[in-house]
């Protein structure tokens, strides 16, 4: 079919418009200079940039907003959710959607602005976020783009919209249009007004294009695209005795973005307008059916990813001379391990999620055979095969261990600042301003162990170092590719270690049994995934209801899945404040 779509096609957009500074001591995890550190966060960072730990408050509140009057505990009912309004989908869940509503080939065809960076998640940048004139262009780039592969492909869009495709092609199939294809698109019904408006633009662009019916629907296709009502998620609610409750659109597009990543499906939509969702039983139910669907292990294993950085592994630089093993290759195969364990033990097992960081096994392909000291695999094959002596869990592995060291050498400092912060929930001190933050270089026939201890003595980092560097140095048998090594610099590793308020341990095996008993660990899981997800930090007054998930995520066996349902039928998933 002809192509329609012109460059200064801003009037569709306007159409639908109108429908709708780090520093830290040497060896901290600041990045050196140079070095390319994408996805690394930690103390030091902007304060306003998400700094996604349990606990935090904002200037509305302190932490004993949301407790009750009386001595009794707060119940999950007591929580004060986050504001309602408005957020900016992600890339990836952009593109998803258009891959569903119009197929593979308008997914291939469709672009979408980068994600702004803020914090660990990418989803902690979307209630702020604005888009640029270049954004804009971009998705009207976009929209005329994935208008053009459709045409080029009607059957996909003839699903929702038969006539489209079979005729008859008038002013009734714009209308149907409008209604049918722009509520699967905008997760909503449409007003009568503006379906009129949408079927205005298609006979405009008929009559426009010498009556051809195929670009009223590439035009009314590009409107219906560029609408905030496509491009943002509203989580406005409908007001309730306290807060406001989301409707069952806003709750099922919120569910199905929450698990899929994805805009949600007409039959889930038909299931909100009919009430389904009105009950607890009923939101459950949905949850769990969602999350036995396949785009539901993409969005576990992305969380991970986010989590613990190795999504950020194609990226990630390290010193030529030094590891000349190290590049694309084997960047992507360290990112498929860590995706293969976790979507193991959350799916194909089923088992507790505490597993990952204890697992006494892996996933290798030949690039991973020859880092860890297994005989060859054949091309283009994975197999599972146990950790060597030393290695238990994710933080094991060779992803997590490359990302968290700096180009030329290890980081307890930053190792241990995950485990702390990202793992266990806990606050580490900011480090003092004006201090160096160039990695320590050990001298001569010292080790980095030794060296960072004599740096620890100096009184304006031991207070940070104290709480990171016992922990991390018990990773010290792992190099900053994730490789053994029984030297450093030619003296004999020490890895022992020890987890503050908790023991003493040596090596990364003995570090993980230690993690997997801490209620910490699954308790901080509940707050990454509400964070992730969502977007906001939780903090304080969420409290009562994000532990009420907490506990019934451990009575499950610590469950990932339960604990994702728990999560989604909890007052701070299905209520909103008032909108800022």
């Amino acid at each position: 079919m002809t192509r329609h779509g012109r460059r200064g096609g801003a009037w569709v957009l306007a159409l639908g418009v109108a429908l709708a500074g780090t520093t830290g001591c040497r060896g901290d995890a600041v990045p050196a200079d140079g070095e390319d550190e994408s996805g690394s966060s930690g103390p030091g960072s902007d304060p306003d940039a998400g700094d996604d730990t349990q606990g935090q408050t904002d200037d509305a509140g302190d932490e004993t907003q949301g407790e009750s009057d009386t001595d009794d505990p707060p119940s999950p009912e007591d929580a004060v959710p986050p504001p309602g309004g408005l957020r900016r989908l992600l890339a990836h869940q952009y593109l998803s959607s258009i891959e569903y509503l119009l197929g593979p080939e308008a997914a291939e065809a469709a672009t979408a602005p980068l994600d702004p960076t803020r914090g660990t998640f990418d989803a902690l940048a979307t209630l702020s976020s604005v888009p640029s004139a270049p954004d804009i262009e971009g998705y009207e780039d976009s929209a005329r783009a994935v208008a053009w592969a459709t045409m080029e492909h009607p059957e996909r869009l003839g699903q929702w919209v038969s006539c489209v495709w079979v005729g008859p092609y008038d002013n009734g199939c714009y209308e149907a249009l409008a209604r049918d294809f722009g509520r699967l698109a905008w997760r909503r019904p449409l007003t009568d007004a503006q379906v009129e408006r949408l079927v205005t633009v298609a006979t405009t662009a008929r009559e426009w294009a010498g009556g051809e019916f195929s670009a009223g629907v590439e035009y009314m296709l590009m409107a219906i695209l560029q609408s905030p009502y496509f491009l943002y998620l509203v989580e406005v609610g409908d007001p309730a005795p306290a807060y406001r409750e989301l409707t069952g659109v806003e709750l099922a597009t919120r569910m199905s973005f929450f698990l899929l990543g994805r805009t949600p499906s007409a039959s889930v939509l038909d299931r909100a307008e009919e009430g389904e969702l009105d009950s607890d039983e009923g939101v459950r139910a949905l949850a769990w059916e969602l999350l036995d669907q396949p785009l539901a292990r993409s969005t576990v294993t992305r969380f991970f990813g986010e989590l613990l950085t190795t999504r950020n592994l194609p990226s990630k630089g390290k010193s030529a001379a030094l590891f000349p093993m190290f590049g694309p290759a084997l960047a992507a195969s360290m990112a498929e391990e860590t995706r293969r364990l976790v979507d193991e033990v959350v799916f194909e097992d089923d088992v507790s999620a505490l597993r990952i960081f204890d697992a006494d096994y892996t996933f290798i392909d030949n690039q991973l055979a020859a880092l860890y000291g297994y005989g060859p695999v054949a091309a283009g094959q994975w197999m599972q095969v146990p950790l060597p002596e030393g290695r238990a869990g994710v933080l094991s592995l060779s992803g997590w261990l490359t990302m968290s060291a700096h180009n030329t050498v290890n980081s307890p400092t930053r190792r241990g600042l995950f485990v702390m912060e990202q793992l266990l929930c806990n606050d580490v001190p900011l480090p003092p301003p004006r201090v160096n933050p160039e990695p320590v270089e050990p001298a001569e026939g010292q080790t980095l162990r030794e060296s960072l201890q004599q740096h620890m003595q100096d009184p304006a980092c031991s207070g940070c170092h104290a709480l990171t560097d016992p922990i991390g140095f018990g990773f010290e048998h792992l190099d900053p590719i994730g490789a053994w090594q029984a030297l450093d610099n030619g003296q004999p590793v020490d890895a022992s270690g020890n987890l503050p308020g908790v023991g003493e341990f040596y090596g990364a095996d003995e570090l993980a049994a230690l993690l997997v008993d801490q209620p910490e660990l699954p308790r901080c899981l509940v707050d990454k995934a509400y964070a992730a997800n969502l977007g906001f930090i939780p903090d304080a007054p969420m409290a009562p209801a994000l532990d009420a998930v907490g506990e019934s995520f451990a009575a499950a066996d610590h469950n990932l899945k339960h604990m994702l349902v728990e999560l989604i039928a909890s007052p701070v998933f299905r209520l909103v404040d008032e909108p800022k």
